[in-house]
C-alpha cells in the first residue's frame, strides 16, 4: 500500500506488483499450440483441439463415398446395407428398380426412423450417415455393377468412390 499526497489530497492505492512476461529463450519454440490430452473422451471421429492427432476422414457420413456392407442376422440370413449415395437421387424409385434386378426384398432405413429404433443395425445413433438402403441377402458385387452399369459411376470413379467391405 503507497500513499500519495497531491495537492492537499492524500490517497491510498494499492497496487499489486505485475509479472513482466519472460521472453523465450533462442532456442525454444514460440508457439506449441493448444494443449492435448490423449485421454480426451471426445468424439472418436472428429479431430480435437490438439495438434497430435490427425484429420480424420473416415469416410462415413455425408461424403462422396458409397459404402456397401453386409450385416449377419441370425443363422445364414444378411443384409446388405449401401449408405452414402447422394440426395439428389429418389430412394424410392432406386430402391423399386433394385429389389425388382436382384430379386430380394429391401427397404429405406431413414435416418430419424433410426434414432427411435436402438436394435436396427445399419444405422447409428447420431451419425449422421442419412438414408440407407437394406437388401436382404448378399448382394454387394451386384450393387455395385449395378451402379456402373446405370450409369451412377464410371469404371474409374467406383474404384475411389464405391467401397465394397467384406472382400
Amino acid at each position: 500500500m503507497t500513499t500519495t499526497v497531491t495537492s492537499n489530497k492524500v490517497e491510498a492505492s494499492s497496487r499489486k506488483k505485475e509479472k513482466t512476461p519472460v521472453a523465450p529463450a533462442a532456442g525454444a519454440v514460440a508457439n506449441l499450440g493448444p494443449a492435448f490430452d490423449p485421454f480426451d473422451q471426445g468424439h472418436p471421429f472428429k479431430p480435437s483441439n490438439g495438434p497430435a492427432t490427425p484429420d480424420l476422414d473416415v469416410g462415413v457420413g455425408k461424403s462422396d463415398k458409397v459404402h456397401i456392407r453386409l450385416q449377419q442376422r441370425n443363422g445364414r440370413k444378411t443384409l446388405t446395407t449401401v449408405q452414402g449415395l447422394p440426395d439428389k437421387y429418389d430412394y424410392r424409385k432406386l430402391l423399386k428398380v433394385m429389389k425388382k434386378e436382384f430379386a430380394c426384398n429391401g427397404t429405406i432405413v431413414r435416418e430419424e426412423d433410426a434414432d427411435l429404433d436402438e436394435n436396427t443395425p445399419a444405422v447409428k445413433k447420431g451419425a449422421g450417415l442419412g438414408d440407407v438402403l437394406q437388401f436382404q441377402g448378399d448382394h454387394r458385387i451386384q450393387i455395385r455393377d449395378f451402379l456402373i452399369a446405370k450409369g451412377f459411376y464410371t469404371e474409374a470413379e467406383a474404384k475411389d468412390s464405391v467401397i465394397v467391405h467384406g472382400y
